[in-house]
Order: structure tokens, then C-alpha cells, then sequence
């Protein structure tokens, strides 16, 4: 007997229904994670998750409806936060001329995110260990991501000049290191201008890279253009 036209099973029924609630639930997900973020904007780093909650426009319960737990909220707050950075220090790194030119922007740009986001500096400094200690790598602080940005751009430089690229980021993290401790401390006693701490800053970093530079066989002229890097150009793996 010819049967008609067969309906979905109950397994695929579930699977589409599945499909939309996850989106709906990924949906509120970066809906409460950006409003923690606009309240850690406002209260401080400590912020509520009730404060989170009125933000996001739900009751207090719901938060932990998406997040496993106080911690796994943090995580991911923090991991998002660190995203945005990435994108923004990026930008700020496009950069191009002499390496004091390039080392001056891209503590200038840095500098001025923790300027605008105090709250937020805080927050991923006062995370960051937390999250290390549970073995993630989801979400670093702003030193780390700092560090990760420079270490691509540096080593795209480097290839462009025919030099091994290896060994730049243990380099990077120690220039970064003198860059992020002297910005917190900047923070918390808000001078000198931020003008004045880039221009010390930049002369304290080229003289680091001026030093290590030599030890590669490389001389640089810290006030002639570097060559313009090939936005193709792919890194050595590292």
C-alpha cells in the first residue's frame, strides 16, 4: 500500500528545534556577557551579578541559566574582552615608518585603552590568574594580548628583513612586562600625561630592541621608515 509523503521523525523534529534554541541561547548569551561588561564599565571591576542581570534585562537567576557559574561567566566576559582588545591593538599596529614611529604608536594605542577602560584593565588583571589556574586558555590580560599582537607584527618585520623570527617572543614579553607594569601603575596614580609616559616608554623599549637586535647581526636606525610589509606574507610557524 503506497504510503504519502513521510513526516519529519521525532529525532529530526528534535534536531531543528535544537538548532534554533541553540542560537537563541548563544544570542543571550553575548547578551549578558556585553552587559557585564557595561556594568563593569560603570561599578568596577566587582561588579554585581544582579548588576549584570538589571543590565541585561532578566532576573538574577537567569544569568546562571547560561553560565555554569560565577567563574564561567568571568571566563567568558573575559575572554570577549580580550577579543575586542585584539582587534582594537591590531588596528592601532597598522602603523608604517620608523621603528620609533611604530614602537610609539603601539604603546600610545595601548596606553589609551587602559586609559578608556580602567574598569576593564582591571578586571582582566584581576581574572587572568584565576584563569590560568584552572589550565584554560580562553582569556588572558591585557598584557598578554598586548604581547600576542607584537609578537606577529615583529616577526612579519623581521621575515620582511631577513632575520630568524624565533626568538622574538620571549623578547616581546619582556619589553611588554616593562610596558604593562609601568601603565598599572600609571593607572593608579594618573600622571604623568600619557604624551610624556609614551615618549619615555618608546626610548626605555628601543633600547631593548636596539640591544637584542645587535645580537642578531642586525642594525637598525631607529628614526629611517621600515620596509612596508607584504599583507600576504605569511609567518613562520612558530
Amino acid at each position: 500500500m503506497a504510503s504519502g509523503p513521510r513526516d519529519a521523525s521525532p529525532a529530526e523534529g528534535r534536531d531543528g528545534r535544537s538548532t534554533r534554541w541553540d542560537q537563541h541561547r548563544q544570542d543571550r548569551r553575548t547578551a549578558i556577557i556585553t552587559a557585564a561588561i557595561a556594568a563593569i564599565e560603570e561599578h568596577g571591576p566587582d561588579a554585581l551579578t544582579g548588576q549584570i542581570a538589571e543590565r541585561a534585562g532578566v532576573p538574577r537567576t537567569h544569568v546562571y541559566r547560561h553560565f555554569d557559574d560565577k567563574h564561567a561567566l568571568d571566563l567568558a566576559v573575559s575572554a570577549h574582552i580580550g577579543r575586542q582588545m585584539a582587534g582594537e591593538i591590531r588596528a592601532g599596529l597598522a602603523t608604517e615608518g620608523s621603528p620609533r614611529e611604530i614602537i610609539s604608536a603601539s604603546i600610545d594605542h595601548h596606553l589609551g585603552w587602559i586609559e578608556a577602560h580602567p574598569s576593564l584593565y582591571r578586571f582582566l588583571a584581576q581574572h587572568a590568574y584565576a584563569v590560568r589556574a584552572t589550565g584554560s586558555h580562553e582569556a588572558d590580560d591585557a598584557k598578554a594580548v598586548f604581547a600576542t599582537e607584537l609578537t606577529a607584527l615583529f616577526q612579519r618585520y623581521l621575515t620582511a628583513l631577513g632575520v630568524d623570527a624565533a626568538p622574538v617572543e620571549r623578547v616581546v614579553v619582556g619589553f611588554v612586562g616593562l610596558v604593562d607594569t609601568t601603565a598599572a601603575w600609571w593607572l593608579e596614580r594618573g600622571d604623568p600625561p600619557r604624551e610624556e609616559l609614551t615618549r619615555e616608554l618608546t626610548e626605555q623599549v628601543w633600547l631593548l630592541i636596539e640591544h637584542n637586535a645587535r645580537s642578531y647581526g642586525l642594525t637598525l636606525d631607529p628614526d629611517q621608515p621600515l620596509p612596508r610589509l607584504d599583507p600576504d606574507a605569511q609567518l613562520p610557524p612558530s
